[in-house]
């Protein structure tokens, strides 16, 4: 006998949240014209410790990812906390002397090309020295799902941090594809946006209600 599926009182309840996503207001920590994390709280799922929330990169006023997309939240705090110790603390190695005078495309290239196959090289690029692998590790940015239909480095110029960023599949909007953007911003602004940000989060998620 085959029964049709009948949603819960947790379901119906998580369904509802993300349906009224777009009709809640979300927190701005920074500033979003410039850097900022675009934030709506959300929920716990019933009987485990697996907490989920609305946390978005905003660059340059783009929001990036889905804003319905939910986000794993100790994950999304464990990359952010590491972001956040790499620009406070070990910002140097987001420097290279191969950086200076160039473009925003040849320096995004320069930090792809060094975790790249000879046979991933894009020869518009092909007069640029392959650098070494640390210089990706340093200057790419992933924080999670949320970021994986872009690509996105950052580099430290003096005192200033550079966001390079392109767009490269579904959910990116389909005008931003292959497109690259740029923002430098105060080092000390993204710091005190992270922290802030973080402050909060460890402030309240665990009274976020219980569903599913």
């Amino acid at each position: 006998v085959t029964r049709q599926y009948q949603p819960d009182n947790g379901d119906i309840a998580i369904t509802n949240l993300l349906a009224g996503i777009d009709k809640m207001r979300a927190t701005y920590f920074g500033d979003k014209n410039r850097f900022a994390i675009r934030y709506i709280p959300g929920y716990k799922t019933k009987g485990s410790n697996y907490y989920y929330a609305f946390l978005h990169l905003v660059l340059s006023g783009q929001i990036i990812g889905d804003s319905n997309e939910s986000c794993f939240l100790l994950s999304w705090l464990a990359s952010m906390k590491e972001l956040l110790n790499r620009i406070q603390e070990r910002s140097e190695v987001m420097e290279s002397g191969e950086f200076r005078d160039r473009s925003d495309e040849e320096i995004f290239e320069l930090i792809w090309k060094a975790n790249q196959l000879e046979d991933e090289f894009d020869l518009t690029y092909d007069y640029l020295p392959i650098l070494d692998s640390s210089v990706w590790a340093a200057c790419h940015l992933s924080i999670d799902e949320t970021t994986d239909a872009w690509l996105i480095t950052v580099t430290k110029e003096k005192d200033d941090l550079k966001f390079i960023w392109k767009g490269w599949r579904d959910p990116c909007p389909e005008d931003r594809i292959d497109k690259i953007y740029s923002v430098r911003i105060e080092r000390e602004l993204v710091i005190k946006t992270i922290k802030n940000c973080i402050h909060q989060l460890e402030k309240e998620y665990k009274q976020y209600p219980e569903m599913g």
